[in-house]
């Protein structure tokens, strides 16, 4: 027994032994994975800064740099933002369009594209305040006509509130409803695990390079039967929101904006108003809803863009037929065309004819 007893600790030191050769290893091994993601996210995005500079200007603002791009000539300037994770390349199939009849600018809010990151909380009203002060520097003048996408038209129905003078009309690219987070649905996916573990666990992930290895950032801006011309701009758009301060931007927006100030900023008088939405036919929410949800979903959003069209007495919802949500890459044609109307109507050469039933282009 008393044999027994002695090779049994022999043994248990050498499992034990084995244990933590084995656990060095996996430590080891761990390591040097996560160094070389971050090796990876670095050399990436020090490449892609290279690779892709800015189109337009940095423009300091106070402490904080926008970057924005104009081109074309004319009054009144069109200008354009991006929806919640969007960078201003998101605009680059519909500016030159624009630019052939008017003067139009794209712009990047902080923390996405070219921008600086953020120095304060990612509401619509800073942002209002940061891109009139951005116009402000930039000396871009009024009158402008103001083309919002998604998240975006947030932002500009503010800024619109404050500066009502200077705005000759809006469109609206499927924009987001200021009570979404309250319409079943929506309501749930807003509040589901899933939507939160992403907003507050991915972003960690970013320097480590994850996003980028597993190809989201690239599968955000890749769509099907996208048109070739879009193809080429995956990779720009790719890398202006594969960074970390974009990640943080967006969860920050998602924290800081329920959409109730923008509720509140009230109606806008004989504005022209175009609201384009996407098309139902083209399911635009698989990945987000249930079969059954879907339909609710789409159901719901078309609801909501209905809501929008009364926020001024001039005004004209279109249906972008063939389109999914992101109608400036699909139908940018259509989009140019709504901003002309209100161009025209604003130098009073031919003015904007308000509907009030649904068009279907």
């Amino acid at each position: 027994m008393g044999k027994s007893a002695a090779a049994s600790g022999p043994i248990y030191s050498r499992r034990r032994l084995s244990f933590w050769r084995v656990c060095k290893w996996l430590i080891l091994s761990v390591a040097l994975l996560v160094a070389a993601g971050a090796v990876f996210q670095f050399s990436m995005t020090q490449w892609e800064s290279y690779r892709y500079p800015a189109s337009g200007k940095l423009v300091d603002i106070g402490g904080l740099r926008l970057h924005i791009n104009c081109t074309g000539a004319g009054s009144p300037t069109v200008i354009m933002e991006a929806g919640p994770n969007d960078s201003s390349v998101i605009w680059q199939l519909v500016q030159p369009e624009i630019s052939r009849f008017t003067r139009v600018c794209s712009y990047d809010r902080a923390g996405f594209g070219w921008s600086d990151a953020p120095n304060e909380p990612r509401t619509s009203s800073n942002i209002a305040n940061e891109l009139d002060r951005l116009l402000t520097r930039a000396a871009v003048p009024g009158p402008y006509v103001l083309v919002g996408h998604d998240f975006g038209t947030l932002d500009l129905r503010v800024f619109t509130a404050r500066h009502r003078q200077q705005v000759a009309g809006m469109v609206f690219v499927d924009s987001v409803h200021p009570d979404i987070h309250h319409r079943p649905p929506f309501d749930v996916a807003a509040q589901s695990t899933i939507t939160n573990v992403y907003y507050r666990v991915i972003p960690w992930t970013v320097p480590l390079g994850v996003p980028r290895i597993l190809g989201w950032c690239r599968n955000n801006f890749t769509f099907p039967n996208q048109p070739k011309e879009w193809a080429r701009l995956v990779p720009e758009a790719s890398a202006q929101y594969c960074r970390l301060q974009s990640w943080r931007a967006e969860m920050a927006q998602v924290t800081d904006e329920d959409g109730s100030l923008a509720a509140t900023t009230g109606l806008f008088g004989d504005m022209p108003l175009v609201v384009l939405s996407h098309d139902p036919q083209v399911n635009d929410f698989g990945g987000f809803f249930s079969p059954a949800d879907l339909i609710k979903a789409e159901r719901t959003w078309s609801e909501m863009q209905e809501e929008l069209k009364p926020l001024s007495s001039r005004s004209k919802r279109i249906v972008a037929k063939g389109s999914p949500h992101w109608i400036q890459i699909h139908r940018p044609e259509l989009v140019a065309a709504a901003v002309q109307e209100i161009v025209n109507d604003a130098r009073g050469t031919a003015p904007f004819q308000a509907d009030r039933e649904t068009e279907y282009k």
